[in-house]
């Protein structure tokens, strides 16, 4: 599913936006203020789920112990 991170212009909050498609400008809203002056941030693309990012380590899973 593709996430988007994306900062408002306007108060500087940063938030993910997961979307079924494409990003949209109607899209572009701060979850914060509301305002539409919001700008893609680094991240973007396809989650990766079930990976873990450079130099972090993934969670152990659930058969791993610790779990009932």
């Amino acid at each position: 599913m593709p996430t988007y991170e994306l900062t408002c212009e306007d108060c500087g909050e940063r938030f993910d936006l997961f979307v079924m498609r494409m990003l949209r400008d109607d899209d572009k809203v701060c979850v914060a203020c509301g305002s539409r002056n919001v700008r893609r941030g680094f991240g973007g693309g396809v989650l990766g789920v079930g990976t873990a990012a450079a130099g972090v380590t993934a969670a152990p899973s659930c058969s791993s112990g610790g779990f009932t």
